[in-house]
């Protein structure tokens, strides 16, 4: 019996980890996800649900957890663990709803919707420009 999902939805992510998937947009997804309602990333499964494994790279499910914690503002806890499924390891990442709004260290604040084919995306919290009369004297 498969215990992951089959597709994605607003709280449950699938991101492919066969090119070593990048940490820096691991940490945007978690921060789109716990400032929209939470819910559950898995590293190693593609968007059409196919279960590929997690890399090397994050296998270290404690060190994934530090990883975000470090890069997120206030810091977001997450639970993360490696689970089998169909002989792969993937790495099940587990994202509470945020009290607060949570940005990326560098400052970015995401949140998820839902597209109109309804498949996830993560997108900025806010749109502005900066004027360039702000910095007229």
């Amino acid at each position: 019996m498969r215990n992951i999902p089959v597709k994605e939805d607003l709280i449950t992510e699938f991101k492919s980890d066969k090119k070593g998937y990048s940490d820096t947009l691991l940490v945007e997804e978690i921060v789109g996800m716990t400032n929209t309602k939470g819910g559950t990333l898995y590293l190693g499964v593609e968007d059409n649900g196919k279960i590929t494994g997690v890399s090397k790279k994050h296998v270290d499910a404690i060190g994934v957890t530090v990883l975000i914690a470090n890069n997120t503002v206030p810091p977001v806890s997450v639970r993360a663990s490696i689970i089998k499924e169909e002989d792969k390891e993937v790495l099940k990442i587990e994202i509470p709803i945020s009290r607060t709004v949570v940005s990326t260290s560098s400052g970015k604040m995401l949140r998820r919707r839902l597209k109109s084919d309804n498949t996830p995306e993560v997108i900025p919290m806010y749109s502005y420009e900066i004027s360039p009369r702000l910095y007229e004297l």
